[in-house]
């Protein structure tokens, strides 16, 4: 008797775990309107801008998106899980359904909000065109965390579609400040960035039109932005 109640028990949540599974893949008619991609932006010129895909699949208290590697690496939005909809507003919200950002209704297609750290943000529905990789590889790059947290900064000029220099410059971590910054080159579809000597320092996959992340380290990210010096 026992083992027939075990087992009707956990043919019992073994059903459960199915219909919210299956709860969870359906699409939400909410949802739907706002489908697609956002460019997320900062309001000042010069301020950074990336790409939020808003999905309509069920997920905890809302709808799934996808965040750029971009958005992660300049905005605090390493906690966002999903999105929904809370009066006219559209609200990124994190894995017990807590706000991270809320983004008021503007103009048609137009919202914006402010980040805790206090900046001011604009979420236009539509995306942008990448940069070719030689335009991108011209010009100031960090390499940060999250919301470019220990950010380090470097000087990156292309010679060719595939190759190029790059120095260290401007405040950096003690772990990436002396390593030999000399070169960086594309082999394989990956980039390398290189010491004087050719040895790769790090290996990196492009993940949008603007950042890299850097192979075999979570959460470390190399992309366009500018060379912060401490006073």
């Amino acid at each position: 008797m026992k083992s027939m109640l075990l087992r009707g028990a956990i043919l019992s949540l073994l059903a459960t775990f199915a219909g919210t599974a299956q709860a969870a893949e359906e699409k939400l008619d909410w949802a739907q309107p706002f489908v697609g991609d956002w460019t997320l932006s900062g309001v000042s010129e010069g301020d950074p801008y990336c790409l939020i895909t808003l999905g309509d699949e069920g997920t905890i208290g809302g709808a799934t998106l996808d965040i750029s590697a971009t958005c992660l690496r300049r905005f605090p939005l390493e906690e966002v899980s999903g999105w929904t909809l809370r009066d006219d507003s559209i609200v990124l919200i994190d894995a017990t359904r807590q706000p991270v950002l809320t983004l008021d209704h503007q103009t048609t297609d137009s919202y914006g909000g402010e980040l805790a750290d206090g900046r001011t943000v604009a979420f236009d529905r539509g995306g942008f065109d990448a940069p070719e990789l030689d335009e991108l590889m011209d010009g100031t790059f960090n390499l940060s965390g999250y919301n470019d947290q220990e950010s380090c900064g470097f000087m990156v000029e292309a010679a060719s579609p595939t190759e190029g220099t790059i120095e260290q410059s401007g405040d950096c971590p003690a772990e990436w400040k002396d390593k030999g910054w000399s070169k960086w080159q594309i082999a394989s579809e990956k980039l390398e960035l290189l010491d004087g000597n050719g040895a790769a320092i790090l290996t990196l996959t492009r993940e949008d039109a603007f950042t890299f992340s850097a192979d075999g380290h979570e959460g470390l990210f190399f992309g366009t932005g500018s060379i912060l010096v401490s006073e």
